[in-house]
């Protein structure tokens, strides 16, 4: 059976696919078809509406259908078995996978899927499909039976089923309305067996068992009577939202990727929720809805002869979701955070427009001094000019500040490695055969002085950006010794293989065979993430990407 995945909206979540997509078995490896035909690539350079780019080959032709074979480590391949959910971790590393040419308009892809029987992250689980039964009586066992349909699959229902767990404490949104616990699956129980269910949640220790913590079904889902638009609210100008980034899910029509700015109209007739809220959590208005917010709007839809789309939610429904900011702190107090803000849900602070958004008695909020209330966060691992990166919610229009309130920290890696760094060296579409000043089993050394090299840059932080120039000089790349998941992978671009590894020995053995004098490959790129240390001039890696012309 065959499923569309679309890698945009997995950025912090894991499917759960059925077994009767993936029978019981031991596998090496997988077959994607990446599809480009028609595809949108917007390169977010400042502007309002971004820089289009169109996707190409190594050669400057367009690209239409790639398919890749993606082999797993060989010693730690995927095993099915009835009964079990198993782990298998893909990751589209658009930053590994893409060069974007500014002049030209063209981003050169070579994509880098890489893949594992570990989890590479902490990620939470999405479990998608329409309901078949449920238990509501059986104590300390209340749980509900859904027939798969992951990610946004809608064909016949025979994907497999899940038994999903929920507990006293799982939040519920159905139809635009908050539950809790037994009220909730009572609710949804009440809409009958064929309702559209999202849940989210994790997977017992040994992987038997999955436990919603929360659930959304029906029209907050999706509505038949309204069309579904998701991004950034980027200004308010009273009951005028503009929405930027969105992804629009139309009536009967194709979901799209809306580059633009959206026009939203709310009013106090707009239902407006927050993810994970509580039964008994205070009621939401639209005057929680600012700047900087991220919301999924369900309203009428409608373009002008531009193209211009404009969403009418005042009788329809606006659903808060988490902002993820990053920044440097600019000064620590008790339960307060001043940050000079580097990102807004991954986008420049500078496309955000903060009129409005201050207190009578305050001020419009400020990207350079931003306040954030961290209530009960540990703020000891912090230091002025340090960075952060924190989720929470921007706070309610026109009650500035502070700012935000933070609920949680972000992490980009798992412990030990909070924050990261990210690497990059291309040597052009030529490549070159002698890319390490030294390579063995245990590191990597850079030859920075390789006339080939076309580009070269180290960021400290990914997502904060702190570019360090000039980079380093003969970097020395080693794997983290205590990471949770190491991923080393090798690209053969043009036979559209990527072979995945856990260990750096096995990486080093392929990847010496492939190179000069044993092979005869050439090297375009290499990505790495992890940290780097100044001092020693070191980059341990959690993940290393090489691009190989064959």
């Amino acid at each position: 059976l065959s499923t569309k995945v679309d890698f945009a909206k997995l950025v912090s979540l894991t499917e759960v696919l059925g077994a009767a997509q993936i029978p019981p078995g031991e596998y090496s490896g997988a077959t994607v078809t990446l599809d480009y035909t028609g595809a949108i690539i917007v390169v977010d350079d400042g502007s309002a509406n971004g820089l289009p780019v169109t996707p190409v080959d190594a050669g400057g032709n367009p690209l239409g259908q790639l398919t890749l074979t993606v082999k797993l480590d060989t010693h730690h391949e995927l095993e099915i078995s009835a009964g079990h959910l198993a782990r298998l971790s893909f990751d589209f590393n658009l930053a590994a996978s893409n060069t974007v040419d500014t002049t030209r308009k063209t981003v050169t892809v070579s994509p880098v899927l890489v893949a594992s029987v570990v989890a590479a992250d902490d990620k939470e689980l999405r479990v998608r499909g329409t309901t078949v039964s449920f238990d509501t009586t059986t104590v300390g066992a209340y749980n509900f039976t859904i027939d798969l349909h992951p990610f946004d699959d809608d064909g016949p229902a025979d994907k497999g089923q899940l038994v999903v767990h929920v507990t006293a404490t799982t939040s519920y949104e159905i139809n635009g309305t908050p539950y809790t616990g037994a009220a909730g699956l009572a609710q949804l129980a009440s809409l009958g067996a064929g309702t559209l269910t999202v849940a989210f949640g994790s997977l017992s220790a040994g992987g038997e068992v999955f436990t919603a913590t929360r659930v959304r079904a029906g029209t907050s889902v999706r509505n038949p009577e309204l069309d579904h638009v998701s991004g950034n609210v980027v200004a308010r100008s009273g009951d005028t939202l503009t929405v930027h980034g969105g992804d629009l899910e139309a009536l009967g029509g194709p979901e799209e990727f809306v580059p633009g700015d959206v026009t939203v109209a709310i009013a106090d007739t707009t239902v407006v929720t927050a993810d994970d809220q509580a039964e008994s959590d205070p009621a939401h208005t639209i005057a929680d809805i600012s700047v900087g917010s991220r919301i999924d709007v369900f309203g009428a839809g409608s373009k002008d002869s531009a193209g211009h789309l404009t969403v009418d939610a005042t009788k329809g429904h606006v659903r808060l979701e988490p902002t993820l900011i990053g920044g440097t702190v600019v000064s620590k107090g008790t339960g307060t955070l001043t940050l000079k803000l580097s990102s807004i849900n991954g986008r420049d602070p500078g496309l955000y427009q903060f009129a409005g958004t201050g207190s009578p008695t305050g001020h419009d909020s400020n990207p350079t001094l931003y306040v954030v209330s961290t209530g009960n966060l540990d703020l000891s691992g912090y230091s002025v000019n340090g960075p952060v990166r924190l989720i929470g919610w921007v706070a309610p229009f026109g009650s500035a500040p502070p700012d935000f309130n933070a609920t949680l920290q972000a992490k980009i890696f798992p412990p030990p490695l909070p924050l990261g760094a990210a690497l990059s060296i291309g040597w052009g579409d030529m490549g070159t055969t002698a890319p390490f000043q030294a390579f063995d089993a245990m590191h990597i050394v850079l030859d920075t002085a390789n006339s080939a090299i076309v580009y070269y840059s180290v960021v400290q932080t990914i997502d904060v950006a702190r570019l360090l120039e000039p980079p380093p000089v003969n970097p020395t790349i080693v794997p983290n010794p205590v990471a949770m998941t190491t991923v080393f992978s090798i690209v053969h671009a043009t036979s559209g293989t990527i072979d995945n590894f856990l260990g750096f020995a096995d990486f080093h053995a392929k990847l010496s065979a492939e190179l000069p004098p044993t092979g005869k490959a050439a090297a375009r790129r290499l990505f790495a993430e992890g940290q780097y240390d100044m001092g020693t001039n070191t980059f341990t890696a959690m993940h290393v990407a090489v691009v190989l012309d064959d």
